[in-house]
């Protein structure tokens, strides 16, 4: 049975900075060793992660979704 946990809880700030190196290795490998991004969508990309959050699903596989906030975690 998997487990949906929330990054901001249950993980440390080491837990999340490997996951997140990792992600990044994976995601940068997948698009053919490359990721661009300009400095609008970076900015974008920051305004909106107050809305979102990290949850990380355990069980046979990990997968971690970038999920709105409810409003009363905004």
């Amino acid at each position: 049975m998997s487990q949906i946990l929330n990054m901001s809880r249950h993980a440390s700030d080491e837990d999340a900075e490997y996951l997140t190196s990792l992600l990044i290795y994976n995601l940068v490998e997948r698009c053919g060793g490359q990721v661009h991004f300009t400095a609008e969508e970076i900015r974008q990309m920051r305004e909106r992660l107050s809305t979102k959050m990290v949850q990380i699903q355990l069980g046979n596989d990990l997968r971690l979704r970038i999920i709105d906030r409810l409003p009363e975690l905004q």
